[in-house]
């Protein structure tokens, strides 16, 4: 949850798992065992392949075994990568490419290296700058797999204008009725469309949004909860709080004090 976060994690079984979404931009790679992952469709990830979440999009995952993940997770905004090509796969991903890559057996060696690379300089206290470095060959051995993304199939227009509206909306007090009339279809229309092809009510969409820059603000402003709430199109502060646990697990103010706390261990 900080500018840039990198580790690894071994598991035997994973079992069904219901994810939110993140406020930051996640790369996995996996180098061992395969992996279930819920998107448009149900789809394996398997040794030597990047998975890539981009901020705020939902995801599920559904089953794994003999997991070893090398992971990656970064603010793009504090990177200044927001706008830089490299994070092509991030928004092919937002648009409903299956987030997942094949990365060529000769570059899996260069792909764990820069892993670990990142990880000791992580733990080591290195500056950004060399952070960074590393974090944008990652980038660049992705694209590099791009090449063989499993499926270029996309969401309907609709929805992705649709998605559009919302992302360049979501701080307004928007829902079904408003996103509906900007993409010029009738709101029973695009609630089931949309539905069919993100599994996620328009509704969930937005709050998912909210929720994501919610954290965002959460781990690099001071600003008050209700002061936050209130900037996020949430007119009642307790309100936005039980959303943010119902999807978080924590209460706004736990989920910052304790991201403080990692900071500072």
């Amino acid at each position: 949850m900080h500018v840039i976060s990198a580790g690894e994690e071994c598991i035997s079984a994973l079992t069904k798992q219901k994810h939110g979404s993140h406020s930051e931009c996640v790369l996995t790679f996996l180098t061992s065992g395969s992996l279930d992952i819920a998107h448009r469709q149900v789809f394996t990830v398997s040794k030597g392949m990047f998975s890539v979440v981009p901020p705020g999009v939902p995801h599920s995952l559904i089953k794994g075994r003999d997991l070893h993940v090398l992971w990656l997770s970064f603010c793009p905004d504090c990177l200044d990568l927001t706008d830089n090509t490299l994070m092509a796969p991030f928004d092919s991903v937002k648009k409903g490419a299956l987030p997942a890559f094949n990365s060529e057996p000769s570059r899996h060696e260069f792909i764990k290296t820069l892993f670990y690379e990142l990880m000791a300089a992580c733990s080591q206290g290195a500056s950004l700058e060399v952070q960074r470095s590393v974090v944008v060959l990652l980038l660049n051995e992705l694209n590099r797999s791009s090449q063989s993304e499993l499926h270029h199939t996309h969401y309907n227009e609709k929805v992705i204008k649709a998605m559009a509206f919302v992302q360049a909306n979501y701080l307004k007090p928007i829902g079904l009725k408003e996103v509906s009339e900007a993409v010029h279809v009738s709101a029973p229309y695009l609630a089931a469309l949309f539905k069919k092809e993100t599994e996620f009510t328009v509704g969930q969409w937005i709050t998912q949004k909210r929720l994501s820059q919610a954290c965002s603000q959460l781990l690099h402003t001071s600003l008050p909860i209700s002061q936050l709430a209130e900037q996020l199109g949430w007119s009642d502060t307790t309100h936005f709080i039980r959303q943010f646990k119902k999807h978080l697990g924590q209460t706004p103010a736990a989920w910052r004090r304790n991201r403080e706390n990692e900071k500072n261990n």
